[in-house]
């Protein structure tokens, strides 16, 4: 009788284990081999947005008295952090890695190999690590001209940009001054205004998963009352820059930091907004005869 028992408690656990097993496995595209992660994180960019806006919020969490955001004017995050995420490595094939260490059959081994020989970057979709192309402009000049703000000395600007010392601001900006039928060189602005004096040399721009290294030149800087202290830099975008350019006027998401000779690094998710600006700006140059 008792070794009934004992076979029939067995037999209920057994029927109770894939259940349990069932209920820890966790559906999350990080429980996947890196090789089949890649394709998932490019055919939805957006995660990987909402997972840097949220690593962001979370290192915050973690200071006493995180600082506002000089640059905020939709709610964005913004931190002195590591740049989330961790860029991904451009390649056209995933390394030959074994998805598991066991031994396995030659069948096996064979779809395992096809699975790693396999391009996961799903370039048709669009999300590789781009690179510039010369595709025709949808709009036209009367569609974009009423966004821009033209100076007297013919500088076009976006007129959602602020110029004042105070303003944090990102943009591209070129000259047509009277006279001239081109314009002149497409320029990459930065504008910083904080609490902190930052002195930055280096931009890093992680646009859709990939990382984007821009060096600005000697720029201008100063404070001001109430201990703030800015930077504006104001450098032309030639050819090493050009993959760049196309990326940011066509990303699905930017995270830029800013790389301080001092040790501080400030990191900001850029708005949609200021994409659109840069692909706008992008347009009108080259409607305008502007090329690289």
């Amino acid at each position: 009788m008792r070794m009934k028992r004992y076979i029939l408690l067995l037999l209920m656990a057994l029927l109770t284990m894939p259940a349990v097993l069932a209920v820890g496995t966790c559906d999350d595209d990080d429980q996947y081999d890196p090789s089949i992660r890649r394709g998932i994180r490019r055919l939805y960019p957006e995660r990987e947005r909402a997972k840097a806006i949220k690593k962001l919020q979370e290192q915050m969490s973690r200071r006493a008295e995180p600082k506002a955001d000089p640059w905020d004017t939709d709610g964005e995050v913004w931190g002195t952090v590591d740049l989330p995420p961790t860029a991904l490595k451009d390649s056209s094939a995933v390394e030959g890695r074994r998805l598991h260490p066991t031994t396995k059959s030659s069948e096996e081994q064979a779809q395992v190999d096809a699975l790693l020989a396999t391009d996961y970057s799903l370039s048709e979709y669009g999300y590789r690590r781009m690179k510039w192309q010369d595709l025709p402009v949808t709009r036209t000049v009367d569609e974009l001209l009423p966004l821009f703000t033209v100076t007297d000395q013919g500088e076009y600007v976006s007129r959602y940009i602020s110029r004042e010392l105070t303003s944090n601001e990102v943009y591209f900006a070129f000259d047509m001054p009277q006279g001239d039928s081109v314009p002149g060189p497409l320029r990459l602005c930065v504008q910083y205004c904080a609490d902190d004096p930052l002195d930055f040399d280096q931009l890093v721009f992680v646009i859709d998963g990939y990382d984007y290294l821009f060096y600005p030149g000697e720029h201008d800087h100063g404070s001001l009352p109430g201990d703030l202290y800015w930077e504006r830099s104001d450098d032309v975008l030639d050819k090493p820059y050009k993959d760049l350019v196309y990326a940011l006027a066509h990303s699905n998401w930017v995270a830029m930091k800013l790389v301080s000779i001092h040790g501080i690094n400030h990191v900001k998710m850029l708005t949609d907004g200021q994409r659109s600006d840069f692909a706008a700006a992008l347009d009108l140059y080259r409607l305008l005869g502007g090329k690289f």
